[in-house]
């Protein structure tokens, strides 16, 4: 259905009658001010979220950056608004006038689209310059055997990830679409020089000794990404480093076809699987890659069985892990499994 665009003025006044604590439609809202208003829309929408008990400036922010106009329209704002009793004020509008606030909203509509192209191909050439660093840090300062506090908590070994030689940092600049490297005592120096406040197009990758590192790759094999894994259990990627579709395989037969395929989302539960059956497994990293990596591994392994490994985390509200996960595999046709063990 087509509306009338609303002013900014009015784009306010709606959204005081949805409320902002539910977060997917917080993100919905956000996306469709972002279509309809571009950059204009951040500050109605901002205030708007204030309203939520859990806001975050900082949260808004990288929400507000992360979005891609498009998916949601002016629709969506009107319909919540009107479900929530506001009332749009009548008024006389020309016909002229219409055809004016339409051809004012199909110029956003066409700026923010062509901002989103441009934003699309600069985040495949940071992705590449990202890709092409974590591999020269694999080749540099990584090595096969290490140290992990967190392997040796969680039990199980370490099966082609890696392990720093030295303190290795990624230092990552979007605004001058640079990427560089700095390791061992260098990495002292690009601390000391870290501007502070660290401006927003400045970001940093750090690896440390005792962190375990997982190497992410395409079905082709080639690295896009590295994940490292602290001591604690901390999960870290380097901005702009792709995951849509990466995985980390532990296969103990490359060239064998098994009869069964698993998928978890961790790689200590991964690692867990496979010294327990002996299956390939691909550590998805998390459940939303695991319907990306699905199709891959169905490709790679064309006569094995699939199964999914969830993570059951019956403490959890609702358990997520394990509704979502049964949810997914329902979708894919593929069976489903819960390990007994402790979630990685």
């Amino acid at each position: 259905m087509n509306y009338d665009p609303l002013s900014l003025d009015e784009l306010r006044q709606a959204l005081q009658y949805i409320p902002a604590d539910d977060r997917e439609t917080w993100v919905s809202i956000g996306n469709a001010c972002k279509t309809e208003y571009g950059d204009d829309g951040w500050e109605p929408w901002n205030e708007w979220s204030e309203q939520a008990a859990s806001y975050s400036a900082g949260d808004a922010k990288a929400v507000w950056r992360s979005l891609s106009p498009g998916h949601v329209r002016l629709g969506t704002i009107i319909k919540l608004a009107t479900d929530g009793g506001w009332k749009r004020t009548e008024r006389e509008m020309s016909a002229a006038v219409r055809r004016e606030l339409k051809a004012a909203a199909e110029e956003r509509r066409r700026r923010a689209a062509e901002k989103v192209e441009a934003d699309q191909a600069k985040l495949a050439r940071m992705q590449q310059a990202v890709a092409g660093a974590c591999r020269r840090v694999i080749e540099q300062h990584l090595v096969a055997e290490g140290e992990s506090p967190y392997l040796q908590r969680k039990g199980v070994g370490a099966h082609g990830v890696l392990f720093p030689k030295r303190a290795v940092v990624v230092s990552v600049d979007s605004q001058r679409e640079r990427v560089d490297i700095w390791a061992g005592t260098d990495v002292k120096l690009f601390f000391d020089d870290l501007p502070k406040p660290r401006p927003d197009h400045l970001h940093f990758f750090h690896l440390r000794s005792n962190d375990v590192v997982v190497p992410l790759r395409d079905a082709r094999g080639q690295v896009w990404s590295l994940q490292t894994i602290n001591h604690l259990g901390t999960k870290l990627f380097p901005k702009f480093g792709r995951k849509s579709g990466c995985f980390h395989l532990i296969d103990p037969s490359p060239n064998e076809m098994p009869p069964i395929v698993a998928i978890a989302e961790g790689y200590a539960t991964a690692a867990s699987v496979y010294e327990a059956t002996g299956w390939p497994v691909a550590v998805a990293v998390d459940l939303g890659n695991m319907v990306k990596v699905a199709p891959l591994m169905r490709a790679m392994f064309s006569a094995s069985q699939l199964i999914l490994c969830g993570d059951d985390d019956p403490d959890s509200p609702d358990n997520p892990g394990r509704t979502k996960t049964a949810a997914l595999a329902e979708s894919l046709g593929c069976a489903v499994a819960f390990p007994s063990l402790e979630a990685a």
